[in-house]
């Protein structure tokens, strides 16, 4: 059985009229179960965690919450299982005040569960089980047509099946609504899908994974950036990390420096930059001052454990710019 959640304050229509302020977010809902270690286990390798909790995620629900945190106004189209993960998700996303009306809930069908192993030196490792995400399918995007196609901007990634993802794409290009690609986890599948979206937002190793180029500097980034243009790419973000992130975008190409912060736990921070980025697109902002506030809310993210409380108000990343600034 099927069936889409109301939220009590959300249940609530809203006229498509009003629809053209509106982030739409397609994407996955997953239970975030992390452990916190000295140093990643080895191969067979048994170790103990310094400590370990249990939130939800998920790079749609992680993107949704981030963007609406920095101002969005946000409709999430998801699926998730009936069950206790599925609550949880629900309750996080109402306290949150996202319309949840698009997320579909199906019986018989765990929802998404991804194991997070982060260690001191703020690396991670995260193996993702899809469960109810890969029941997201084409059939309910097309449901929402109007929906994506009256927003403002549409965001989706790669925790989903690739077919819905495409629907996704066509429907925004077909209506001239400002798409953005996030392909993560990276994949040679997503090479397809490259041309059909306004903006794409890699990762280094999602580049990697996509064209067989780790940026590393501005070298290693420029030449990434010509094979994901092979490849149809339009405008282009390279989220690096450490080494900050390479735009390119109408003929403009810079490495900008990364925001300096010690990073507790990097987990969610690409979602925190995804989601403010369509934030600040969906407020008017250029693509450089947007990926600029994008940059510094996931330096934000970063100073706090998990992904689920650590994206920042857009208040806060206007002080952290103001700041780092002076």
């Amino acid at each position: 059985m099927i069936k889409y959640y109301k939220g009590i304050e959300l249940a609530q229509e809203r006229q498509l009229e009003d629809q053209d302020k509106y982030i739409t977010v397609v994407g996955s809902i997953n239970a975030d179960i992390t452990t916190y270690v000295r140093d990643f286990p080895s191969r067979n390798q048994t170790v103990l965690a310094r400590n370990a909790s249990l939130t939800v995620g998920g790079k749609g629900l992680n993107q949704a919450v981030a963007a609406k945190i920095a101002g969005g106004e946000i409709n999430f189209i998801a699926a998730i299982g009936h069950d206790a993960f599925g609550d949880m998700a629900q309750s996080y996303l109402t306290q949150n005040k996202i319309n949840t009306q698009y997320v579909k809930i199906i019986d018989g069908v765990a929802s998404g569960i991804a194991s997070i192993v982060v260690s001191e030196k703020g690396d991670n490792m995260i193996v993702v089980a899809t469960g109810a995400n890969d029941h997201l399918n084409p059939n309910d995007i097309m449901a929402h047509k109007a929906i994506i196609q009256s927003g403002r901007i549409v965001i989706v990634q790669m925790e989903i099946p690739l077919e819905t993802v495409r629907t996704v794409l066509l429907l925004a290009h077909e209506a001239g609504v400002t798409s953005i690609l996030n392909p993560a986890p990276g994949s040679l599948a997503a090479r397809e899908l490259l041309k059909l979206a306004d903006f794409i937002t890699p990762n280094e190793t999602e580049t990697d994974e996509i064209v067989g180029i780790y940026p590393q500097d501005a070298q290693s980034a420029r030449l990434a950036c010509e094979k994901l243009r092979q490849h149809g790419s339009k405008n282009i973000i390279i989220t690096m990390g450490k080494e900050g992130y390479y735009i390119a975008i109408n003929g403009q190409e810079s490495l900008e420096n990364p925001f300096p912060v010690d990073a507790i736990d990097p987990t969610g921070a690409g979602d925190v930059f995804n989601g403010v980025l369509a934030s600040a697109l969906a407020r008017g902002m250029g693509a450089f001052p947007s990926a600029h506030y994008a940059a510094a809310a996931a330096a934000l993210s970063v100073m706090k454990p998990g992904a689920q409380e650590a994206a920042p108000s857009w208040t806060e990343i206007e002080k952290f710019i103001q700041d780092y600034t002076q």
